[in-house]
């Protein structure tokens, strides 16, 4: 008898049944991330509502290919799930239905569809490569609406019209997207067109950042900055110093005087000097209002902390309160994510929505951490990096910002469940037992093993091989 051996039969994990659904899907991505139809829109003087096309069109990919069966069984999507049921429940009990059903169709709605669509479609790291490559290519439209339609307020830049109105908003869009580009330039040779593009965007969205006079981008990029400093390898760390000298360089030869002035009233407090400028007394001003809706908005959590107000009718709640007790009106927003969603939805929701963004920045850290002293898995553990920056920049401009309801945590909560699936079928995928008989001739050399498609780097694929 002829002995029989086990011969391993390696199951490919980089495989796809929907492509062409994953690829509708990456182009919706770009647009919405990008903004690249309000650039359309403002060239056109007309709204096409492709992204609502292709929103439609990858639901219904998603339906047919039974992604969305899987999708909605995963710990992120169960969350965002029941945070859209206590949706539609405090729109039923809010203070002005009208307002809050505005809310849900034109902002919750498309948001929740991303954290349905994004797991749905996407099933290899191959395919969450190109997802992290469209966030980061989102730069370039979002960067050309910024020169094409610039406009600026007391100094600080901002687009003309659209989501990007604000400057706030604008520094906040682009900080989210340059870790995604960081991710390009570490997966390209360093001559690489795809590199080369990610490096200039990268500097450009800087300088833009900085001339947007953002202090809660300012406090956004130190905390980034010293999370580098304490995680980074020592490469890391002197290639960020040189690239901070040199933002630092064109921001001092370019940022107008009055948007420098107006970071350092961040240690000035709310009080205001007899010797301030202008500038710096409307920078002081805007602190103490942000103080006082801060205020507001805790107390109004407190007195309805079930149902809240409903969904964003905190201004217009707190501006009858302010009529009633014969003070002027502000009708603002409560310029900070979590208190806005615990009083206007209640303390319920306000730990849905936290435990969500604990959950992906744990599953996030816990992938870094196992994949960075593994060189076979460099290009997970860069993955996993990018990742958390995004997530912590959100969570630190969400103190800071109105960004409850709007789809980029939702997009972002959507690439961690499908790049936490992703991995771990790569991680735990183990090869197939066939049982067959020896052959009696000398057995041939093992081919070279073949490397992963989302392996991009030419030194890191020879590497890996």
């Amino acid at each position: 008898m002829v002995p029989e051996a086990p011969i391993s039969a390696p199951r490919r994990v980089d495989q796809s049944p929907h492509r062409v659904a994953t690829g509708i899907l990456l182009v919706y991505l770009f647009l919405m991330v990008s903004r690249g139809m309000e650039l359309v829109s403002g060239l056109v003087g007309a709204n096409l509502r492709l992204t609502m096309v292709l929103m439609l069109v990858s639901l219904v990919t998603a339906i047919l290919t039974g992604g969305l069966l899987a999708a909605v069984r995963t710990p992120i999507v169960l969350m965002f799930t029941a945070f859209t049921g206590w949706f539609l429940l405090t729109t039923l009990s809010s203070q002005w239905r009208g307002g809050s059903v505005v809310l849900l169709t034109t902002f919750w709605i498309p948001a929740y569809a991303c954290i349905l669509l994004i797991p749905s479609l996407i099933s290899s790291l191959n395919q969450c490569r190109k997802a992290c490559y469209a966030c980061a290519f989102s730069l370039g439209p979002m960067l050309l609406a910024t020169v094409l339609f610039q406009s600026q307020v007391q100094g600080r830049d901002q687009m003309g019209f659209g989501t990007l109105g604000n400057p706030n908003d604008l520094a906040f869009s682009l900080l989210l997207l340059i870790p995604f580009a960081v991710f390009v330039i570490q997966s390209e040779s360093r001559w690489n067109w795809k590199a080369i593009a990610c490096v200039l965007a990268i500097l450009f969205a800087s300088v833009k950042t900085l001339k947007t006079g953002s202090r809660a981008g300012m406090v956004t990029i130190v905390v980034s900055l010293v999370i580098l400093l304490f995680c980074g390898k020592m490469k890391t760390k002197l290639t960020m110093i040189g690239l901070v000298g040199l933002i630092l360089a064109i921001a001092v030869a370019t940022v107008p005087s009055q948007t420098l002035h107006r970071y350092a009233t961040i240690f000035s407090g709310t009080s205001v000097d007899d010797d301030m400028s202008e500038n710096d007394v409307s920078a002081v001003q805007s602190t103490q209002a942000r103080k006082m809706l801060f205020q507001e908005s805790v107390r109004m959590m407190l007195e309805h902390p079930l149902l809240g107000v409903g969904p964003g009718i905190f201004s217009a709640a707190l501006a009858a309160e302010q009529r009633d007790r014969g003070v002027q009106q502000t009708w603002h927003e409560a310029h900070n994510s979590y208190t806005q969603i615990g009083s206007e939805m209640g303390i319920p929701a306000l730990l849905i929505f936290v435990a969500a963004l604990l959950y992906c920045m744990k599953r996030t850290i816990s992938i870094y951490r196992r994949t960075r002293k593994d060189p076979t898995r460099i290009a997970i553990c860069r993955m996993a990096a990018s990742l958390s920056m995004a997530l912590v920049i959100y969570a630190v401009c969400a103190t800071f910002g109105n960004y409850s309801y709007t789809f980029q945590f939702p997009v972002l909560a959507g690439l961690v469940q499908a790049f936490d699936v992703c991995v771990r079928k790569e991680m735990n995928t183990t090869p197939s037992i066939v049982r067959t008989r020896l052959p009696t001739y000398p057995i041939a050399s093992m081919p070279t093993p073949q490397v992963p498609t989302y392996v991009r780097n030419r030194r890191l694929r020879h590497d890996r091989a």
